[in-house]
């Protein structure tokens, strides 16, 4: 409000000064001289003139407590708009810093700029989206600039982010993600040793994303789409991943112990060497994956699509197999309980039987359609 009067011209803000005190003169008037004649008269009727003006009187004074009372009303209304402008105006001059901050070529001002965002998000709700789009846009655009890496004993050391794009991460990860109004968008950003650790990036988009090496230990990724990502040798343990896209991804030795992937879409995806123990992979999408040498220790497969799935290699001990998909060659299902598997006795009974070479798993759909 106090905004739009300061926009207007000068001339109509003094035309309107004078009608708002016509105006204010005209409803004193009205107060203090009809309806306090109304009130006199309804208080005491058609009394003697003397009696009457002591009525109108007494109104006056109940007119006139009524009218401090209404305006302190709306002085404290003023206050409550004029402090809520204050603070709106500080919040803006502390985002312009901020970004300003970002900018900086000193890397301790650029940090200082990333959590400044984050307090500024936290203070405004209305402000959040824009910081999040602002902070995802700086991880995006700066994580592929050239960084330092660790010097281990002459040796170039394991890759990690830049300190202020990491901090950019963190912040992203812990943001009240009920204040969102678009995914997270991290498209194609080179992560390589990142630090996700129970981050809320839940609906996220990731696609092409190089998360090398990453830790995203405990992560909400559930309905993130992943497609494409590279996520080799990343930590994923107990990481929610349901529903998440990850069709072409490379999980080359991932570790996703214990993680949920429900319904999760693993087409294509690169699975070899993962370490997928104890992970519920319940009608997961696993059509044409690579799992030769995974750990599937007590992995759960119900209901999961295994169609030209390949588990050449793969430990399958204890892991819970689709109904009415062929048991790999070199594995049976326990006796006591049906739908978990172990491994094949040797027909000579001396020890199990041996995996080797690729093995493809086809469904009962596709095992009907074989010789098609």
């Amino acid at each position: 409000m106090l905004r739009r009067w300061s926009a207007w011209p000068p001339g109509i803000r003094w035309l309107a000064g004078v009608a708002a005190v016509v105006l204010a003169a005209a409803i004193v008037w009205a107060v203090f001289v009809p309806l306090a004649d109304w009130l006199a008269h309804h208080d005491v009727g058609s009394a003697r003139p003397a009696l009457l003006q002591t009525a109108r009187d007494a109104a006056r004074g109940r007119l006139l407590t009524l009218a401090a009372g209404l305006f302190a009303a709306g002085a404290l209304v003023f206050t409550a708009l004029n402090f809520g402008l204050s603070r709106e105006g500080q919040v803006t001059d502390r985002y312009t810093k901020a970004i300003e901050q970002l900018g900086s070529d000193k890397l301790d001002v650029r940090i200082g700029g990333v959590y400044a965002l984050e307090r500024v998000a936290r203070d405004s709700a209305k402000d959040h989206p824009t910081v999040m789009e602002v902070l995802t846009a700086f991880i995006r655009e700066h994580s592929r600039e050239p960084w330092p890496l660790p010097d281990s004993g002459g040796q170039e050391g394991p890759r990690s982010p830049r300190p202020d794009v990491q901090a950019a991460v963190t912040v992203v990860g812990r943001r009240d993600a009920k204040r969102d109004i678009s995914p997270i968008d991290l498209t194609g950003a080179d992560l390589i040793g990142a630090n996700f650790t129970r981050a809320d990036l839940g609906g996220a988009n990731l696609s092409g994303a190089d998360l090398t090496s990453a830790t995203l230990i405990g992560t909400n990724l559930g309905g993130a789409n992943l497609a494409g990502a590279i996520l080799t040798r990343a930590d994923l343990t107990s990481a929610d991943l349901n529903r998440a896209d990850l069709g072409g991804a490379d999980l080359d030795g991932a570790t996703l112990t214990s993680a949920t992937l429900v319904a999760a879409f693993l087409s294509s995806a690169n699975l070899t060497g993962a370490n997928l123990a104890g992970a519920d992979l319940t009608s997961a999408d696993l059509n044409r994956a690579m799992l030769p040498g995974a750990a599937l220790l007590g992995t759960n497969l119900n209901q999961a699509n295994l169609t030209r799935a390949d588990l050449g290699g793969a430990d399958l001990t204890g892991v819970w197999w689709p109904e009415g998909v062929q048991v790999p060659e070199g594995w049976t299902e326990e006796s006591d309980l049906p739908g978990r598997l172990k491994r094949a006795p040797r027909a000579d009974g001396l020890s199990t039987a041996p995996m080797t070479g690729p093995v493809i798993v086809l469904s009962a759909v596709a095992r009907s359609c074989a010789a098609c």
